[in-house]
């Protein structure tokens, strides 16, 4: 009688442990699903940000023609520090107006490599009306590199190495608003 108890209680336990795992996974699917469906929307919606402030089709000329003062992020499609800046850039594309943001997917315009320094993404270009380089002012809380003609000396580019947060994307817009002399 002993052994048919244990054995009783032994296929209980069994029952009870396979209706665990399945309750278990059966909780932890929906789990992942939601999961997965929030990196798929959350993905969706990068993407749609990204293509509101992407150049198509870049060329050179576009910067020299551009009436307000350029940032210029590049960036590609596998930068997760390129990718974090997106929204942050969608939202200032947006909300200031004196200022032209956009992102330029190297990927997309490989070109860009021969117009711009590029050593690391993402790489930010900044630039004043009409293409002339931005100057920044003295004791700027943002690290940028300015680069020069060989063979003439004069300022080419104004870049900027690396992500920046939204805090600093709004100095930056600051250091271009109080270098080209306009008010805030």
């Amino acid at each position: 009688m002993g052994k048919r108890i244990l054995k009783g209680v032994i296929v209980l336990l069994i029952l009870l442990l396979i209706g665990g795992v399945f309750i278990y996974k059966r909780t932890t699917t929906g789990d992942i699903n939601a999961f997965q469906q929030n990196v798929d929307a959350a993905a969706h919606n990068l993407q749609s940000d990204r293509e509101s402030l992407e150049i198509e089709d870049f060329t050179a000329e576009m910067i020299k023609t551009n009436e307000k003062p350029m940032i210029i992020v590049m960036g590609e499609s596998w930068c997760q520090p390129c990718l974090k800046m997106i929204p942050d850039l969608r939202e200032l594309s947006v909300s200031v107006d004196d200022i032209t943001i956009k992102y330029l997917d190297l990927e997309k315009n490989p070109e860009a490599f021969n117009v711009f320094q590029i050593r690391v993404t993402p790489t930010i270009a900044v630039y004043l009306e009409n293409g002339v380089p931005f100057t920044p002012p003295e004791g700027s809380a943002i690290d940028y590199i300015l680069y020069t003609y060989k063979d003439t000396g004069e300022h080419a580019i104004t870049i900027h190495e690396g992500m920046l947060t939204r805090s600093q994307l709004e100095m930056m817009i600051e250091d271009i608003r109080n270098a080209d002399g306009r008010d805030s």
